[in-house]
């Protein structure tokens, strides 16, 4: 059985509140210098401008815990709900391979 989250947040937000907003002397720009990416890219995440990368997710498992898959599954979430409240499949129609064979 598959989980579907309601409207899951961006990695980037839940990296913001999780990692930096609860702590007063973690910043942003002190995580990229230890992901080792640049400022301007990790703001990109953190602000939802940019998705998660494979490259990235394997940075934040160094970096902040959980595994790299973990990381990206966030991320599969937040595009599978974006794509689900844009795609009107009410007009798609499913193929029946037994009956086209």
């Amino acid at each position: 059985m598959t989980f579907q989250q309601h409207n899951p947040p961006h990695v980037g937000g839940l990296i913001f509140r999780t990692y930096i907003e609860p702590f007063e002397k973690v910043t942003g720009n002190m995580l990229a210098d230890e992901l080792g990416v640049a400022r301007s890219t990790f703001s990109r995440l953190v602000t939802g401008k940019s998705d998660l990368s494979p490259d990235m997710a394997v940075r934040l498992s160094a970096v902040l815990g959980s595994s790299a898959e973990s990381w990206l599954r966030l991320q599969e979430s937040f595009d599978l709900w974006q794509a689900r409240q844009k795609i009107d499949t009410q007009s798609l129609n499913r193929i029946n391979f037994d009956e086209v064979a």
